[in-house]
């Protein structure tokens, strides 16, 4: 699935997954922040992010709410992966 994902976000995006790891952490964090609130708080990050550097048009939105999908769902597979609780 995480391959289907890339293959559809042009290669100049990927670096943005990165830093939308880095705020997501930050945000995890920051002890007055909701954990709700956070993938929204990426969803705005993604898009202005990507809209910013590539231009203001419909596919770099898309490509920075894919990149906010890539970066949410690769969280995620590590988490649940090695950081188990028990």
């Amino acid at each position: 699935m995480l391959q289907e994902l890339l293959s559809v976000m042009r290669e100049d995006f990927y670096y943005i997954v990165p830093a939308l790891w880095f705020i997501g952490y930050a945000c995890k964090r920051t002890p007055y922040i909701p954990d709700w609130f956070i993938v929204w708080i990426l969803l705005c990050f993604g898009i202005t992010a990507s809209c910013s550097i590539f231009g203001w048009n419909v596919r770099a939105a898309i490509d920075g709410v894919i990149a906010v999908g890539i970066s949410v769902l690769s969280h995620q597979v590590v988490k649940q992966t090695w950081c188990k609780e028990k």
